[in-house]
């Protein structure tokens, strides 16, 4: 695989993981909330120990799999992973029916930890997706996933204080489903 698949894969991969972090700038940015750097650090440096621990999973779970069956397993983690995004981000409000108003304060290192696990759960599968099927090493994948994290809560940050946050909130979610789901797809085909 050329350098250049391995970035755009590691990059897609990172992106799609990380569309949840993004979600979690624009909230604290349509609030007027200025995300912390240090406190950013914090929740991606947890979201790369949990990236590590499902790439190497992955990693390890690829010597006892053939390579067609790993890319298949991958892809299918991949694609739920999409699909759950897309659950979490419209099914399930339309099930509920009911508006949750959450009081958001500035994040410090308790809500930095809290935060790091809460988002890292999609780290661990898609660290574990993207090394089964030896798409890329356990390190590429986790520190693409981490830097993407960072960008992700930076990015939504900004743009939750701006005025494209109503639009980029709403999509987010399918928009990260979409990624992952072409990740998961891309494992397959390839």
């Amino acid at each position: 695989m050329s350098w250049l698949s391995v970035f755009i894969m590691a990059s897609l991969i990172g992106i799609g993981s990380n569309f949840d972090n993004c979600g979690v700038g624009i909230a604290y940015g349509s609030l007027k909330i200025k995300f912390p750097h240090w406190v950013n650090h914090i929740v991606n440096l947890v979201g790369l120990c949990m990236a590590l621990l499902g790439a190497y999973g992955g990693a390890i779970s690829s010597h006892y799999l053939s390579a067609q069956t790993a890319s298949y397993i991958s892809c299918v983690m991949l694609v739920l992973i999409g699909l759950y995004f897309w659950y979490a981000g419209y099914v399930r409000h339309q099930v509920s029916k009911r508006e949750h108003k959450i009081r958001i304060k500035r994040p410090g290192w308790k809500e930095g930890i809290i935060l790091g696990v809460a988002l890292s759960f999609t780290n661990i599968a898609s660290g574990f997706g993207a090394t089964v099927s030896n798409a890329l090493t356990v390190w590429i994948a986790a520190i693409s996933i981490a830097i993407w994290g960072y960008l992700m809560i930076w990015l939504g940050n900004i743009v939750g204080i701006g005025i494209l946050s109503r639009f980029l909130s709403k999509y987010s979610s399918f928009i990260s489903g979409v990624l992952l789901i072409m990740v998961g797809i891309h494992q397959v085909v390839a």
